[in-house]
């Protein structure tokens, strides 16, 4: 029973401070933010904070690895739902999108260049290996090549990130499903085209 209260604990802690870290941001930007902030904000003392993560940088990274557990669950449960390959890619591009449109106000707090470095990177990281997984469910030609899916795999990240990007930017009124709506519809033709089963 000690183990599990303390599992709770734990993860009370890790939670009270991710969103101590996206209120701080949300008002200070992500560079300016300080372990201090961030303490101070979850009320929390610094060797606590130091318990759970190394740094801030530790923190932002330990959502996106929550995230991306989340994401490779509804993965999962597209390729179980349906025999279609082309119902089954991208099982994750619609739970994503919400929580991108969830968190659009904290765009701004990321635009600071170390902040946003940071966070951009291991999400073109973990969005490649969400797609890589996606690849290796599907049922594929066999004389599809590694080169020929590791291209697959950065031209989607690519055409994902830059959709998100300029669904940010322009403040266009679409919701996630519009956006992921017309994503698939670029994307799907493309993967199946090269990797699709023939």
């Amino acid at each position: 029973m000690r183990a599990v209260s303390e599992d709770r604990r734990v993860r009370r802690t890790r939670g009270l401070l991710q969103d101590a870290l996206l209120t701080v941001m949300a008002r200070k930007g992500y560079d300016a933010v300080t372990v201090q902030d961030i303490i101070d904000e979850a009320d929390v003392g610094r060797s606590t904070f130091y318990a759970h993560f190394l740094d801030k940088d530790d923190l932002l990274l330990s959502g996106l690895d929550e995230l991306r557990a989340f994401l490779s669950e509804q993965q999962r449960a597209a390729h179980a739902g349906t025999r279609n390959p082309e119902e089954q890619l991208l099982g994750f591009s619609l739970p994503f999108l919400r929580h991108v449109q969830e968190y659009k106000k904290l765009k701004a707090a990321l635009a600071g260049e170390k902040g946003s470095h940071v966070a951009f990177k291991q999400m073109q990281v973990f969005l490649a290996g969400l797609v890589r997984d996606d690849l290796a469910l599907l049922s594929r030609h066999p004389g599809a090549t590694p080169a020929q899916a590791e291209a697959v795999v950065q031209c989607t990240v690519g055409a994902l990130q830059a959709l998100i990007g300029w669904w940010l930017d322009s403040d266009t009124p679409c919701s996630a499903e519009e956006v992921d709506r017309l994503f698939r519809q670029l994307a799907v033709p493309g993967i199946m085209a090269v990797l699709g089963p023939r």
